[in-house]
């Protein structure tokens, strides 16, 4: 068995979902942080560069207010419904117990946005996870139709490492 591993760095933005499809102007609120990296083509690349053929692609978004998640997520007015819902129902400006003064634990002195993302962190914590796995065959990642393999900031803009592991033969 082979073992491939890879650490990347990404800079990502408050919500870029006007960048892919302007249209969604009149839904896309000041407030809101969704902001999505397609990851999809460059799997295909880790996995050509690890010359495993068969095998497991695991990625893991090093982040608690970060998901990586496989879905149709290239198609614009889906990501726009997501936005929405996750706004909908985890309001930003809501008065949130790790928002407030009461919190001891994990603050963040060197980073203001830290003691202030509640909702990122529930909405992450609904969303799906960290990580997602997809099975490598022929050397190459399977995908079911309209699949895309993404990075969701849900806090931005920051910086975000995601680790890539691929185990095969």
């Amino acid at each position: 068995m082979k073992v491939f591993y890879k650490e990347l760095s990404f800079d990502t933005d408050q919500n870029n979902l006007l960048e892919l499809e302007p249209k969604l102007a009149p839904y896309v609120e000041d407030f809101d942080f969704f902001s999505i990296i397609d990851l999809t083509e460059e799997s295909t690349k880790w996995v050509e560069e690890s010359q495993i053929k068969d095998g497991i692609l695991t990625v893991q978004a090093m982040h608690t207010t970060c998901v990586v998640s496989v879905n149709e997520l290239d198609e614009p007015c889906l990501l726009g419904d997501i936005n929405k819902a996750l706004r909908d129902f985890i309001p930003k400006g809501k008065a949130y117990l790790h928002n407030s003064g009461i919190r001891t634990k994990n603050l963040c002195e060197d980073d203001y946005k830290c003691d202030t993302n509640a909702d990122a962190h529930m909405k992450s914590f609904l969303f799906g996870g960290p990580t997602q796995s997809v099975i490598v065959k022929n050397g190459k990642p399977i995908w079911g139709t309209w699949q895309r393999l993404c990075l969701i900031d849900l806090d931005g803009p920051r910086k975000r490492q995601v680790t890539v592991q691929i185990l095969g033969v």
